[in-house]
């Protein structure tokens, strides 16, 4: 429900994903010319709209009504599902591949890996990345503040990042996909304080006495501050017989 209350503002305060992520996919077959493949929580189009522009024929499953008619209003050339994976009708072995950006880690995937297993073609391949907004290899005073603002929420003792799932180890759960690689991009982005707060309102943890806090922030520093950030891409391959 806040991606579906977020609906335009997220289309425009999402930053992009690394050309370098895309390249690699090209490059490994997942996309490209002649591919037909399944994305899974599409959102606004962010990823789609690349894999459509790479060739590949795209059908695009979204939960949110309101973010699936952004959807398909914003690419066209996607098919658009207005379902959930755990919930979607999709034909045995139709697909060459799945992916999923930024998406994943909201999916039962003790539902969505057999459903993806079952609607890949033999060889397959499952492609899975997102951001981690933040690099804990830069220190940066705007960083600093993020991670006030963060440290008062309460919290369990141990409590998992939530941008780090799903790891590749729970995706390779239950045998149904092989691991391939793992691949990590650094990069960074200026944003001003605008930005700073259409960013931090799509994130469905923040409050917006805590999107103000960060913005009023960005805004102290001078109006614009350089994030580092992080993408990850976990890549598998469909697995003959994941029950053995």
């Amino acid at each position: 429900m806040h991606f579906e209350r977020m609906a335009a503002q997220y289309a425009g305060a999402r930053p992009p994903y690394p050309s370098r992520l895309y390249d690699l996919l090209a490059e490994q077959g997942v996309i490209g010319p002649g591919t037909r493949v399944l994305e899974v929580g599409a959102g606004s189009g962010l990823a789609t709209r690349e894999l459509v522009r790479a060739g590949s024929e795209v059908v695009a499953i979204e939960p949110g009504r309101e973010l699936a008619r952004l959807l398909g209003r914003e690419v066209p050339e996607a098919s658009v599902l207005l379902t959930g994976l755990e919930d979607a009708t999709l034909p045995d072995g139709g697909f060459s591949a799945a992916v999923a950006a930024t998406s994943m880690h909201w999916v039962d995937l003790s539902i969505g890996l057999p459903r993806l297993h079952a609607a890949l073609r033999p060889g397959g391949r499952l492609a899975v990345w997102r951001h981690l907004f933040g690099d804990d290899s830069v220190d940066t005073e705007f960083r600093r503040r993020v991670a006030h603002v963060v440290a008062q929420r309460p919290r369990e003792p141990g409590a998992p990042r939530v941008e780090a799932r799903p790891t590749m180890d729970e995706l390779a759960a239950g045998g149904w996909f092989e691991p391939e690689r793992t691949e990590h991009w650094r990069w960074s982005i200026d944003l001003d304080t605008d930005h700073v707060r259409r960013l931090f309102r799509t994130f469905s943890d923040w409050s917006e006495p805590e999107v103000d806090a960060v913005a009023r922030a960005a805004d102290e520093l001078g109006g614009v501050v350089t994030e580092h950030y992080q993408s990850t891409l976990h890549l598998l391959t469909r697995s003959a017989s994941p029950r053995d």
